[in-house]
């Protein structure tokens, strides 16, 4: 049997000697993180705006929703939304709620600054995500003599869609630390013959707390550790007692929804999918989907014809077979977060946001850029000299910055720019500021008390005592088992919008009549369905209130009607 060339040779072994070689290369972490961190300052501050002369920190709508939940669980109310009635699971990372709780708990702290909190957690969270990319670049992407881990850390610390998403509060950076961790761990396991399964489903028990549907990513990393041989015998207790715990965790969370909600899954499922036709999911996920990935296919096309060529010519066995799995698992990661965006339908915010990645597959993206470091670092080897090394990584991250962030050849390449060096207020700030305008004058227009029914379900909440009804049904039981207000098909399928396709404002007219309708949405004008009702519409179109001034017994009825 010929020997494998000693490019392939796998030094896995000593992986940790490797590491501690590169070690002198830890210094341009530091670095690289200070960047981060000092961008991200300025981008939370970006985010931020001034309202008759206070700064008020604000994160992105879904992620209001759930700080409503962690206020008025600290407050007293439960976990319930709406602050009346029965609660409502309309929060889909349980995990990233309980966060919230304590940055809540800061009684002293006014509600105008605890979003800042939120924030700053989540860069913490980047920072540490960086720092675990290059951890797996070193263990286990590193050539023999190209050990290159910057630029996938580089790629990572600099991908705007995911610190977008991760810096408005979403669990978006929290979910790609556990899922690039996970791969860490897998690959110990399966090319170290490590004993990291106990750790592994621990991570595997976060990922699912912090997103149900992480449950497909920890199926995924465990399929490929059991079926690559990763269980030996000697490692068998830590790995049952890893599933003890991922099971215990499971079970338990489903207790709990179904103890403290009545419900076997989240409302937002029944929102999201039910009588939902599958075809238009389809169909629309798949459009979104080829959206995103065409402002990223050059570097697409590039990892994936890589790693194509290497899964078929590496050797199956001794260091060939080591790389292949590598090469495997982060592909399958990425693959399945793709098939789940299509599946569901995309994300409700691709139309209105130009983000570039959809939250369902932004946090797999660094996936991608630790292949790209590796097929990198393959490359490189085969170069003799030094100096061609360097430059051969240089250029080809260089290009990759360009493409990753949409700076070149990207749809709106000009405007990426300004995202990039926040020359502008952060996507979605303008909007924040124009909700917020509409509460304070609804609060000015009918007092701080009452029912108030809204479009716009996060900063209304948050931000105000109202006892609140959710007009798209994210926290509204009824609403969320309705079939789509407007039938969807095949021939109309790009106007569907996930979790904002069920409506019913008779509904809401008949169960709770409320105080003011806030912002109601279209493609439904309920102009006269509400006049009909008493309702006087704001001469801003902004919201609807009961014609004439609440009394005192209107404002007993209305907290009457909300303990109902």
């Amino acid at each position: 049997m010929a020997a494998e060339p000693d490019d392939l040779v796998d030094r896995s072994d000593s992986s940790d000697r490797r590491e501690a070689a590169a070690g002198v290369s830890r210094a341009g972490l530091v670095p690289l993180l200070a960047c981060l961190a000092a961008w991200s300052a300025w981008f939370i501050f970006r985010s931020s705006f001034v309202y008759a002369g206070k700064r008020v920190f604000c994160l992105f709508e879904d992620a209001m929703i759930s700080m409503t939940y962690a206020r008025n669980l600290v407050e007293g109310h439960g976990l319930n939304w709406a602050r009346f009635g029965a609660p409502v699971e309309g929060f889909t990372h349980p995990l990233w709620t309980a966060l919230m709780v304590p940055v809540n708990a800061l009684s002293f702290l006014d509600l105008r600054y605890r979003s800042a909190l939120v924030q700053l957690l989540s860069l913490a969270i980047l920072l540490v995500h960086v720092a675990v990319v290059r951890r797996l670049m070193l263990r286990h992407f590193a050539g023999v003599r190209a050990r290159h881990w910057l630029p996938a850390a580089l790629l990572t610390a600099s991908y705007y869609p995911l610190n977008y998403w991760a810096l408005m509060g979403m669990e978006s950076g929290l979910q790609a630390l556990l899922t690039t961790l996970s791969v860490l761990l897998a690959l110990d396991i399966v090319c170290l013959g490590r004993d990291r399964h106990r750790q592994l489903l621990l991570v595997g028990a976060a990922a699912y707390l912090l997103r149900m549907d992480m449950l497909l990513i920890v199926v995924v990393v465990q399929a490929f550790v059991l079926g690559c041989g990763g269980l030996r015998r000697e490692q068998r207790a830590g790995f049952f007692q890893g599933v003890a715990a991922l099971a215990g965790v499971v079970i338990g969370y489903g207790a709990f929804r179904w103890l403290y909600f009545g419900e076997l899954l989240p409302n937002t499922y029944y929102l999201k999918l039910d009588q939902v036709p599958l075809a238009v999911r389809l169909m629309r996920g798949t459009r979104m989907l080829s959206a995103s990935l065409s402002d990223h296919l050059l570097l697409l096309v590039a990892v994936g014809v890589g790693v194509l060529v290497l899964l078929r010519e590496l050797p199956a066995s001794g260091a060939g077979l080591a790389w292949r799995r590598r090469l495997l698992l982060p592909a399958l990661l990425f693959a399945t977060a793709c098939a789940y965006s299509v599946w569901v339908g995309g994300d409700a915010w691709e139309m209105p946001l130009n983000v570039r990645a959809n939250r369902f597959v932004v946090y797999v993206m660094p996936l991608v850029f630790v292949l790209f470091g590796g097929l990198l670092n393959l490359a490189a080897d085969q170069l003799s000299t030094g100096l061609f090394r360097r430059y051969l990584v240089a250029m080809a991250t260089a290009l990759a910055l360009l493409v990753a962030d949409g700076l070149w050849m990207g749809a709106e390449y000009p405007e990426n720019w300004f995202d990039v060096a926040v020359a502008t207020p952060p996507l979605m700030v303008a909007k924040q500021v124009e909700v917020f305008d509409k509460l304070r004058r609804l609060q000015r227009a009918i007092g701080t008390a009452g029912v108030v029914a809204t479009g716009p379900a996060g900063i209304p909440s948050y931000f105000s005592d109202y006892r609140m009804v959710d007009l798209f049904g994210y926290s509204e039981r009824h609403i969320a088992r309705l079939p789509p207000a407007l039938p969807l098909t095949l021939d109309n399928y790009a106007d569907f919008l996930p979790g904002h396709a069920k409506w019913s404002y008779a509904w809401v007219l008949a169960r709770y009549h409320p105080d003011a309708f806030l912002q109601p949405f279209p493609p439904q004008d309920p102009g006269p369905l509400l006049s009909a009702a008493g309702y006087h519409r704001d001469p801003s179109n902004d919201f609807w209130t009961l014609a004439g001034p609440a009394s005192p017994e209107g404002r007993a009825r209305a907290d009457r009607r909300a303990r109902r």
